[in-house]
């Protein structure tokens, strides 16, 4: 019996992630995800009772493996421009060779998403911040370990700040490839722009 409720929970996230995919994530609500499964919503709530705990299904799995990458470019014998410049180009490769997983992990969360009174999507939000967390805490060791910074508090905003700017530069990427616009400088250029200004000895 478990094993049937595991596979008809597995197909719930799939159809859930083919509606983001092919529909786009505003399309994501429960009668459309009852509909593709053919089960009931009631069957859908059953599983996920709230589109918080939907999304969080989705969205977890993407982030561990978002920070996987990050973590796993941290080299022990890098200078910190060395390691700067393989962690923005792990997680570059990550997100542009499937910009729909980048759309899913930070395009959908936003839509339609608002912390009711009961905290439920800051509930949702506290427990998907520990594989970014975790990711951030190994570029601020390396960070404070090379000299590139004296306090870890300092080099975890860095950091931060390396991760958000990446992220931006992908969603200019996402967005031009949804519009089926490109942009005027190729993906590569800009990835290797980026790292020219957070890591310039490493360009």
């Amino acid at each position: 019996m478990p094993e049937k409720r595991g596979k008809t929970a597995d197909r719930i996230l799939a159809a859930a992630k083919s509606i983001v995919r092919t529909d786009g994530p505003d399309h994501l609500t429960f009668d459309a995800v009852a509909a593709r499964v053919g089960v009931s919503k009631q069957a859908v709530l059953y599983w996920f009772p709230n589109k918080a705990r939907l999304i969080e299904a989705l969205v977890r799995p993407a982030l561990e493996a978002e920070s996987a990458a990050g973590r796993g470019a941290v080299s022990a014998n890098d200078s910190a421009d060395d390691t700067i410049r393989a962690y923005i180009g792990a997680l570059a490769v990550f997100h542009t060779s499937d910009l729909d997983r980048f759309r899913l992990m930070y395009v959908t969360p936003q839509i339609g998403q608002r912390p009711g009174r009961n905290g439920t999507m800051l509930t949702t939000l506290g427990r998907l911040h520990p594989a970014t967390t975790e990711m951030y805490d190994v570029l601020a060791d390396k960070l404070v370990g090379a000299g590139r910074y004296d306090r870890l508090i300092d080099a975890r905003r860095a950091a931060a700040a390396i991760h958000t700017a990446l992220l931006g530069l992908i969603l200019r990427m996402a967005m031009a490839d949804a519009l089926n616009a490109p942009l005027r400088l190729r993906d590569d250029a800009l990835v290797d722009a980026l790292v020219g200004v957070m890591a310039p000895e490493a360009a």
